[in-house]
Order: structure tokens, then sequence, then C-alpha cells
């Protein structure tokens, strides 16, 4: 069951993985959606994405899945070839998911349980972006998952974040 807190504010069938992320068009939402997990996510934020695509994937036509952004560290350069280009891709922040309608991004961040700390993410995720990709538009910003309190919803609202809770089946049918 979805519970909506709005803040103010192509390949068919196939992983097209990008330089930096996996990359899905509309026409993939079916293949996404009987997907058991998500690439580099876990099981838990899988499930938690599955139901918010459900409910929602038909809004997008573009979805980039673990997209690293920023430069994350240096690699010594006394290392193998495959190690250094290894830590500068796994050092560099990754967004769980970045989606597109026409040309407005959104970053969506994938919890089991949303705390304040998303916040922290979201506009670390925002910064590096803009940063990546200076002629963007803003980026709506996004979290999603099974759990939070009043508080923390309130407090990313404020944030100007729109939050989304997919509750686990409580045994009346309305599974995620």
């Amino acid at each position: 069951m979805e519970r909506s807190h709005q803040a103010a504010s192509e390949r068919a069938g196939e992983t097209d993985m990008i330089e930096n992320g996996y990359s899905y068009g509309s026409s993939d939402l079916a293949l996404l959606l009987i997907k058991r997990s998500y690439n580099e996510l876990t099981d838990r934020e899988s499930v938690v994405i599955r139901a918010f695509l459900e409910a929602r994937g038909a809004l997008y036509d573009r979805f980039e899945f673990s997209l690293r952004v920023g430069t994350g560290i240096a690699p010594d350069p006394e290392h193998l070839p495959g190690v250094q280009a290894n830590t500068a891709h796994s050092s560099r922040k990754r967004i769980d998911i970045l989606l597109w309608q026409g040309d407005q991004p959104t970053i969506v961040e994938a919890k089991e349980r949303i705390t304040p700390a998303v916040l922290g993410q979201l506009l670390t995720y925002r910064h590096l972006l803009l940063e990546d990709r200076p002629g963007i538009k803003e980026p709506i910003l996004t979290a999603i998952g099974r759990y939070s309190d009043d508080d923390t919803i309130r407090v990313l609202q404020a944030g100007g974040v729109n939050v989304y809770t997919y509750t686990p089946d409580d045994g009346t049918g309305s599974a995620l």
C-alpha cells in the first residue's frame, strides 16, 4: 500500500550498462517490475523500488539505476590498472535511481527505513549531479522506503523532498 507524503515543491527487454549505471526506457517498465532485484541494490531496497515502480513507474520516460556522481577518491598509481579503475568507479557516490519525465530529473533514494540522513544524501547527490551535468533542470528529490516516522517525514518535506512509504503486506492482501 502506497502512502504519499508530497513535499511542496531504449532498449526493450535488455539492460544497457552505460558508462556509469544501468539505463532503461519506458518500454522496459514491465521488465523492471518482474526483476527480483536491481543492479547494485540490496534485496530490501529492491522490494521498495519495485513497489514504487508499480505505483509510479508509468509516469517516467527513462530510468537510470546506480548512477555514479562526483569524482570519488584518487586511485593509487602503484596499483594495477584494473584496481585503479575499480577504485575510481566504486568510490564515487551512487544515486539509487535517476528518473526522467522529459527533461525533468528526479533523484530517488531507497531505504527500508527512511531516516533524517536521507536528506543529506539527496542534497549531496543533487549537488554532484548538477556539477556532472550542468545543463539539466533542478532535480526533484524523492525518498522511498517501507517505514519512517512523522518527524522525519516532516523534516524531509520541509527540505523539499517527496516521501513515499510502502508498508509490507499486513495479511489483508495489500502486498508490496
